[in-house]
């Protein structure tokens, strides 16, 4: 017996919980008077009104019809009969399917899936769910006001379990603005300009701006979206020579490799995995060859268009300095810009 406990309706008596709205004693007395009926008797049941379905509901398609609008037409009931007769079938022959599973691996997905970087959010929205509350409901429990607050699943559908378990943990299903290390972008670059790629051409093939570049190769993140445009950037032209027939593509062409060899970057074939592989080992250069590295950077920077001040400040060298490092390997061509900068100054 639930909610408040009844009184024995007999006149006088008192006595609490009863069935049948009277106590033992009485309840024997009023069955051998014959007046058992009287007392017994309960109210009749309210009696459910008729629901009709909305005009655009289609009778007979779902159990939605029968149950919830409690429509009693033919075709509904006929319908509501054979899911009846079927599932008391399934039943009896070991067959019968819930179509719930349960929610612990759906669950510990979802936060593999948190610790590699995609929000039970970003769940949803690979998922196609509408909103972001199953994926919500099945790591946090129900969220909703109500007894039911923090209730946490058992089972789940399994449509629901079976495309939440097809996402996997890859860069590609991270959110187009968040952020990554950029180890593997810049190794694919770096592939590209070995294999005689310039980085004026990559940056257009990219749609960056050719004097912001350099800087952009010292970055250690870059957004997922960026890293997404030069994987396919990469995986398009690793394999290829870029065209040198004429005069100037030869000359960015034989540069190109010249400066990826100058810096150490190694070619497409050199990893296994180009995002996750450790560095090599850092080699130690001489002051020579150190000195050439630099004036490749200042030459390649004056190219792209750098005025002197931005190139000695991208390089964190004065312009004074690297006047003086390009007289000593006798690159008069590159320390006339910076000696004129230095002597109009002062």
């Amino acid at each position: 017996m639930t909610g408040k406990p009844q009184t024995c309706t007999h006149r006088g008596c008192s006595r609490k919980p009863v069935a049948r709205r009277l106590c033992h004693a009485h309840y024997q007395a009023a069955w051998k008077a014959g007046e058992l009926t009287a007392h017994a008797k309960l109210p009749p049941r309210p009696k459910k009104h008729d629901h009709v379905c909305p005009d655009d509901h289609k009778h007979a398609s779902a159990s939605t019809c029968f149950i919830q609008h409690q429509c009693r037409c033919e075709p509904c009931v006929e319908a509501h009969n054979a899911r009846e007769r079927n599932r008391k079938k399934q039943k009896a022959y070991g067959r019968f399917d819930t179509g719930l599973v349960d929610v612990a691996p759906v669950r510990e997905h979802v936060l593999k899936l948190g610790e590699f970087g995609i929000g039970y959010k970003r769940v949803a929205q690979l998922a196609g769910f509408k909103s972001s509350t199953p994926v919500r409901t099945i790591v946090w429990g129900r969220q909703d006001p109500g007894p039911r607050f923090g209730e946490m699943q058992k089972r789940v559908k399994r449509e629901t379990a079976e495309k939440i378990l097809a996402i996997q943990p890859v860069i590609d299903n991270l959110a187009p603005g968040q952020k990554i290390a950029a180890s593997g972008t810049h190794r694919r670059l770096q592939a590209l300009v070995v294999a005689g790629w310039s980085m004026s051409k990559l940056a257009n093939l990219l749609g960056l701006d050719p004097s912001n570049f350099s800087t952009f190769m010292q970055r250690d993140t870059v957004l997922v979206s960026t890293w997404i445009a030069v994987r396919d950037l990469f995986d398009e032209l690793w394999d290829q020579e870029p065209p040198h027939a004429e005069w100037r593509d030869k000359i960015a062409f034989s540069r190109s490799q010249r400066y990826a060899k100058l810096h150490g970057w190694l070619p497409a074939l050199a990893w296994d995995d180009i995002d996750t592989d450790p560095e090599p080992p850092t080699v130690e250069v001489d002051e020579q060859t150190k000195g050439e590295r630099i004036l490749e950077d200042v030459e390649w920077l004056l190219e792209a268009g750098e005025p002197v001040e931005q190139v000695a400040m991208t390089l964190g060298r004065s312009m004074d300095a690297i006047a003086k490092l390009a007289q000593r390997h006798h690159r008069l061509d590159l320390a006339r810009p910076f000696w004129a900068k230095v002597r109009r100054a002062a």
